[in-house]
């Protein structure tokens, strides 16, 4: 069964993701071992991750890796992981050995992919996911073909917005996650919330564990 959504003020989006976040990330690490976080990009993320690097989570026992990625270098102020290091890295004072970047700098796309392939766990504790106003989530687009991959957990594809190249992990890789949390704002983005809520046939839609929460204009309260 699809969980409700979680409906919070706009401002109450940054300290309730992490809460969550940092919730499950605690549950996963109770056994005595290490645990992973994959991290989205946007907008929407990022207060949620300044105010995850706040909390009281074994940092020292987190593994960190990427949901996608533009084919961009590192420090380019489209990159994902810019936004992480940013928010939450450096905060944290995580070192490089945890840290499992997708490389967007690299010209070989499809080599760049097949390697990350090799760096992920098999199965992701923790995932933090976005929705687009297409219904997209990772670089997962409606229509694309690689919505259809059911082997490789990475792929190198093309989207709709420039940057077009990104990295993303696929549908197997997100719907096998334990815990995913997705997070959606913005009134641009009532119709398709309405529309991933009710299970119609979009890339946001096949996460179907994904807990999303979102401010109360995405769900239609204001």
């Amino acid at each position: 069964m699809r969980p409700a959504p979680l409906v919070v003020e706009k401002e109450a989006m940054g300290p309730e993701g992490a809460d969550w976040v940092a919730r499950e990330l605690r549950a996963a690490l109770a056994g005595g071992g290490r645990a992973s976080l994959a991290l989205s990009g946007g907008s929407t993320p990022g207060p949620v991750y300044r105010e995850l690097a706040t909390r009281d989570v074994p940092w020292e026992r987190v593994d960190f890796y990427f949901v996608d990625e533009r084919f961009v270098p590192p420090d380019h102020p489209e990159s994902n992981y810019l936004l992480a290091e940013e928010a939450l890295f450096k905060p944290l004072g995580v070192p490089p050995p945890h840290i499992f970047r997708m490389q967007g700098e690299r010209t070989d796309r499809e080599q760049a992919a097949s390697d990350y392939e090799k760096l992920l766990p098999p199965v992701l504790d923790v995932v933090v996911l976005g929705m687009g106003e297409d219904g997209h989530t990772a670089s997962l687009f409606p229509g694309h073909s690689a919505l259809q991959e059911k082997e490789r957990r990475v792929l190198a594809v093309v989207g709709p917005k420039p940057p077009p190249w990104r990295m993303t992990l696929t549908l197997p890789v997100l719907q096998s996650a334990r815990k995913v949390l997705g997070l959606v704002s913005g009134a641009g983005k009532r119709d398709m919330v309405r529309r991933v809520l009710a299970g119609e046939d979009l890339p946001a839609a096949q996460v179907e564990q994904a807990q999303w929460m979102m401010d109360r204009a995405a769900a239609g309260q204001q």
